[in-house]
């Protein structure tokens, strides 16, 4: 059978670094092989999803260039491609349990589930539910929940990472399949899709790794193929060794990495390195050569955690790759008070200096800008003064202000640091800045001179 993979986001809340990371392994497997990329939107959490929020999953992997074969966008011969236009298939699906004998209905209420687990605690022992429901169901009631009976034994599969697993299924509850909205859980919707859609290797993160045997059991239960094998990679975690959670990590939102400047490159370059060792010492990988290079059986098993300096690095290295045109186009959108052929003026300084496209702002506001105007000691005014003479009669290009600061300098004979910080100052409001001839021939010679002149 050809080669199936997919992922499945929930529209409820921003795109997440995790999304961007499953996408990544399962289209670097599904291309290798040949196969198909699927994208499936679990929406059936109905009070928090949002269109928005499946937008910018769209939006977000489009812009790191995971795109997909099949999808709710695109249609594909197992449409539809969103959980909630499902729900009839997993209705007709829990209603088939029912008959056969391996799933019931529950009518117990939340407050006496609640009393059960209490109960369990008490007795210091795990809870599983007592399965009153299927032995003598209470009378009366009309609203109810859909329970799988668990069968007992073992469940085993093969994770293409950890090997063999096995889960002594003893000790899992019977547990809901359908809530008593008409809605099916996790457990039971994402097993039922696999299984429908001919999904043929499942990869999916480390946090997925427990909820398998509940997801065999049913795929078991309702006669339909396994698939071939899963693959659950290490997650990843925050700098302090924590799981990423979208309401206390910045970094776990994928949107943030574009609005900072990353480039899509450097973000799924970092990406594969935060699972995955190529046995080599090679850190830079074009998409091509991750593709080339990609195997599970160097995916690590511990989870990697994120590191702010390392992915500044390399993307201060794709940006460095980028041809001057290229990244003057890409940095448009970060500073759109300028004209490209500024920006392309100012790209050879900027291009050594940037970890992010974003901190090009740092670099270039004061084009647009006016600075304050510092008091100067008279002779640091001299100096000023002197730097207007020179430069007045100069021709406002790179090489000739350069020539006419340094002879400026020399005749000045103060360092060219102490000659050149007020100027810095007095032109961009800042201590740091391109170099000094690129901060005058970036401005209009009038525009420098007259920032000059009001100090001196």
């Amino acid at each position: 059978m050809s080669v199936r993979v997919r992922i499945a986001p929930s529209p409820t809340g921003f795109a997440h670094l995790g999304t961007a990371s499953t996408a990544l392994y399962n289209v670097l497997f599904a291309r290798k092989e040949g196969g198909t990329f699927v994208l499936r939107v679990d929406d059936t959490d109905t009070e928090r999803n949002r269109p928005e929020y499946e937008a910018l999953i769209y939006e977000s992997l489009r812009w790191l260039g995971l795109d997909w074969d099949e999808g709710p966008d695109k249609g594909g011969p197992y449409a539809p491609y969103r959980q909630s236009e499902r729900v009839d298939l997993y209705r007709q699906e829990a209603a088939r349990l029912i008959k056969d004998g391996k799933a019931y209905r529950c009518y117990c209420t939340p407050e006496e589930l609640e009393a059960e687990r209490k109960q369990a605690q008490l007795e210091k022992r795990p809870y599983r539910y007592s399965r009153r429901c299927l032995k003598n169901p209470p009378e009366g009631r009309s609203v109810f929940a859909v329970r799988f009976q668990v069968p007992g034994g073992e469940v085993r599969f093969t994770d293409m990472i950890r090997g063999e697993m096995k889960f002594d299924t003893d000790l899992i509850g019977d547990f809901i399949v359908m809530k008593s909205d008409g809605y099916p859980v996790y457990q039971f919707a994402s097993p039922v899709d696999d299984a429908v859609m001919k999904i043929t290797h499942v990869i999916r993160g480390e946090e997925h790794l427990s909820n398998t045997p509940y997801q065999l059991m049913l795929i078991d239960a309702l006669g339909y193929d396994r698939p071939q094998a899963y693959a659950h990679m290490p997650l990843i975690l925050a700098a302090d060794g924590s799981k990423l959670s979208k309401r206390k990590h910045p970094e776990a939102n994928l949107i943030l990495f574009r609005d900072r400047g990353y480039l899509p490159e450097a973000l799924l370059n970092y990406l594969a390195l935060l699972g995955w060792n190529p046995g080599t010492t090679q850190e830079i990988f074009t998409f091509e050569e991750l593709l080339e290079s990609f195997s599970f059986d160097r995916v690590q098993h511990a989870g990697a955690r994120f590191d702010w300096e390392k992915l500044d690095w390399l993307n201060g290295e794709w940006i460095r790759r980028l041809s001057d045109e290229e990244l003057a186009i890409r940095l448009q959108a970060f500073v759109p008070e300028l004209d490209l052929e500024t920006i392309r003026r100012a790209v050879p300084a900027l291009k050594t200096r940037l970890p992010r496209l974003a901190q090009a702002v740092d670099y270039l506001d004061y084009l647009w800008k006016d600075p304050s105007t510092p008091a100067l000691d008279p002779e640091t005014a001299q100096r000023v003064r002197s730097a207007i003479e020179v430069l007045r009669e100069t021709q406002w290009e790179l090489e000739p202000i350069e020539s006419a600061l340094e002879k400026a300098v020399e005749q000045s004979g103060v360092s060219k640091g102490k000659f050149y910080n007020p100027l810095r100052d007095l032109l961009t409001g800042k201590k740091v800045s391109l170099p000094i001839h690129y901060a005058f021939a970036l401005l209009p010679k009038d525009v420098a001179l007259s920032r000059l002149e009001r100090a001196a």
